[in-house]
């Protein structure tokens, strides 16, 4: 069953937040400072990347 492509890049970004919010919350403090910046941060890097592995590369085909 072929999924497609809007469904695999909600499905790898869902797993890229999942994974960012892990790493941030053993790298950095608990205030909501802190906190605000890792999610814009870990936005920034998981929608484009996403999008090229997605998309661009087509890897999860």
């Amino acid at each position: 069953m072929s999924r497609s492509r809007s469904s695999r890049f909600l499905a790898v970004e869902g797993l890229l937040i999942v994974l960012g919010f892990t790493i941030a919350a053993q790298v950095s403090p608990p205030d909501p400072y802190s906190q605000i910046l890792g999610t814009l941060v870990i936005l920034l890097v998981t929608l484009p990347l996403s999008y090229w592995l997605v998309y661009e590369r087509d890897v999860l085909s």
